[in-house]
């Protein structure tokens, strides 16, 4: 662990320090340079089968780090850098990253009347929690449920290209935040229910996709809606068009939230997947947080693979949490899952699916 530690931060010191001196000298001017990080350490264990990097071998080779810099020449521009770091014990998933990788390089115009255009490599605008899949301290378990945010593969966290943002009625009790963008990604694909498990790269092309927030006078609450559709490549030359709609709901308060997001995804004809997801977090202190998660996923209208059922469980998930906030910035959780489902890196079939659990511990820290 040590060793990875000091690997990645002699990488983000050869790629950001210079960026940051630079900044330094214009800060001298003017204080609109920002950084800020990000880690996450975890250990973690499962029990037999292989789920992204767990295995019967408890391990701490579970980390997310970033480092970030933000830029603002005026008012109202914005010049964003990330790069990150992350490690999921043996997944296949990392063979395909690098130690240190661009993650976001976007440039912000903001107009007037609640008007934003991105451009370059930012997040998607996609869900609850795909802003934020990383950032340990925001979140109520060590990852973001994976049925609906997969670690690399059928998920991507950002996009190549365009985000245009408009905030409709801003001031007013009901108001709608509307996100549009278009462009691609490299994302990744696994096959578990043939004989050897492999992965592939997948490129994702002509990428349109919408998502909407409506906030309701409830301080905490709003409902979400999105839509996208992308071109896929894969490695092994096949191709198709995938579609996907997905709506939210999100009901934060100070000492408790709901949050469930459901979505289906339509595989140019070749199957239709549905996930969907339920979070309920109490806090019995304003420190301990209590989390229970329910996931499901449902593969149906299958045409691939060979004595495969049209419709099986692709996953299923249950899980309990406990997080305490040291400080706002300091954040210790354990957690338990029971899982059953071919969501794992083995072989798997979906008429006798594997029944596995596992156990995460983290701390994560930003600044």
């Amino acid at each position: 662990m040590a060793r990875h530690l000091c690997r990645w931060a002699a990488h983000v010191a050869g790629l950001v320090l210079p960026i940051i001196a630079q900044g330094a000298d214009l800060g001298a001017q003017t204080p609109n340079v920002s950084v800020h990080g990000y880690l996450t350490q975890g250990w973690g264990r499962s029990s037999g089968v292989a789920f992204y990097g767990l295995s019967d071998d408890a391990s701490t080779d579970f980390r997310y780090a970033a480092l970030q810099l933000r830029y603002a020449p005026t008012e109202h521009d914005q010049f964003v850098v990330q790069v990150n770091h992350r490690r999921l014990g043996r997944s296949h998933i990392t063979d395909f990253e690098s130690d240190v990788t661009l993650d976001w390089a976007f440039y912000q115009r903001s107009f007037h009347e609640g008007t934003s255009v991105k451009i370059g490599r930012m997040p998607i605008p996609r869900g609850i929690y795909n802003e934020l899949r990383s950032v340990g301290v925001a979140l109520p378990m060590y990852r973001p449920p994976v049925v609906f945010y997969d670690e690399g593969a059928y998920f991507s966290e950002t996009i190549d290209g365009a985000i245009v943002s408009h905030t409709f009625a801003e001031s007013s009790p009901w108001s709608l935040e509307a996100h549009v963008y278009g462009g691609g990604w490299r994302s990744l694909a696994y096959d578990t229910w043939s004989p050897v498990y492999s992965v592939q790269r997948v490129r994702a092309e002509n990428a349109l996709g919408t998502q909407l927030w409506l906030n309701t006078p409830v301080d905490g609450v709003r409902f979400g809606a999105s839509a996208q559709r992308h071109h896929d490549w894969y490695d092994d030359g096949s191709d198709m068009e995938l579609k996907e709609w997905h709506t939210s709901l999100d009901a934060t308060r100070e000492r408790w939230f709901v949050r469930a997001e459901g979505e289906l995804q339509d595989y140019s004809g070749s199957d239709k997947l549905y996930v969907g997801y339920v979070q309920l977090n109490v806090k019995p202190t304003a420190k301990l947080g209590i989390t229970g998660e329910i996931q499901r996923s449902r593969d149906t209208d299958v045409r691939y693979g060979e004595n495969l059922p049209s419709t099986f469980e692709w996953h299923r998930s249950d899980g309990i949490g406990l997080s305490y906030a040291f400080a706002p910035t300091l954040v210790l959780k354990a957690e338990h899952h029971w899982d059953r489902g071919i969501q794992v890196e083995q072989p798997a079939t979906p008429l006798a699916p594997p029944r596995f659990r596992y156990v995460l511990a983290s701390l994560s820290v930003s600044f």
